[in-house]
Order: structure tokens, then C-alpha cells, then sequence
């Protein structure tokens, strides 16, 4: 489901995580969008590139809790912040317990709907 405002996007990364449905997450960004990789702050740039870094992610997490904070917005482009929270488990069997705080940039489309343009989970 396309994000109908900037501040629908950290609900939507939530709702995917929580369903299971990487997909839904791929179509929330642009083609070119870019996901930064913690800790060192490699960027997968290009869906091919996310999806590739987002595949680990998604068989590992069972759930997501993500509440944006604030929003910043100029025209067609928006930064979000959120808290996120995600829990799951690893191959191993051990568990995950991850938070932060993240930022995203997104662009309005021309068919009024917003995609993520920059995606960095560490970024505030």
C-alpha cells in the first residue's frame, strides 16, 4: 500500500515487518532509494541493493514498533524522524532486541503518493 503522506511511511515499515511482506517495504521506496546500512553506514542504493540488505532483516524479525516523532516538509519532499523498536530471532536462536531512532527522506510522486528517497534507520 502506498503511503499517502510522509508521516504514513514509519507505520507502513512497521506494518511490513510485522507481516512479513518485504515487498510491501520494497514498494515504499523509489527506485533509487537509499537504505544505510548500521554501524558503518553503507548505503544500498537501488532496490536491487535494498533488497538485497533488507532480505536478512525480514527472515529474522517477527515485529516492528515504529512512532514517528517529528516531520519536516517542503513541498514534495518531507524527513521524518521515528523511534523504532524490533524483536525477533536469529538463525542461531538467538534473540533480537534492537531500537533507535531513525530518519527518512521522501519524495511526493506524481501521483501524489510519497516514497522513501533516503532510509537511515541511525540517523537522527
Amino acid at each position: 500500500m502506498p503511503a499517502q503522506r510522509p508521516e504514513d511511511i514509519p507505520g507502513l515499515i512497521a506494518e511490513s515487518f510485522n507481516s512479513n511482506d518485504m515487498q510491501a517495504m520494497l514498494d515504499l521506496y523509489e527506485p533509487d532509494g537509499i537504505l544505510v546500512q548500521p554501524p558503518d553506514g553503507r548505503q544500498a542504493v537501488g532496490l536491487e541493493a535494498v533488497t538485497a540488505e533488507l532480505k536478512p532483516m525480514f527472515a529474522a524479525i517477527t515485529a516492528a514498533d515504529i512512532t514517528m516523532t517529528s516531520i519536516m516538509r517542503t513541498g514534495d519532499i518531507a524527513m521524518t524522524h521515528a523511534d523504532w523498536h524490533l524483536v525477533g530471532e536469529h538463525e542461531d536462536g538467538q534473540a533480537i532486541d534492537l531500537r533507535g531512532k531513525g530518519t527518512v527522506v521522501s519524495r511526493q510522486q506524481v501521483d501524489g503518493t510519497w516514497r522513501i528517497v533516503i532510509d537511515d534507520p541511525v540517523g537522527l
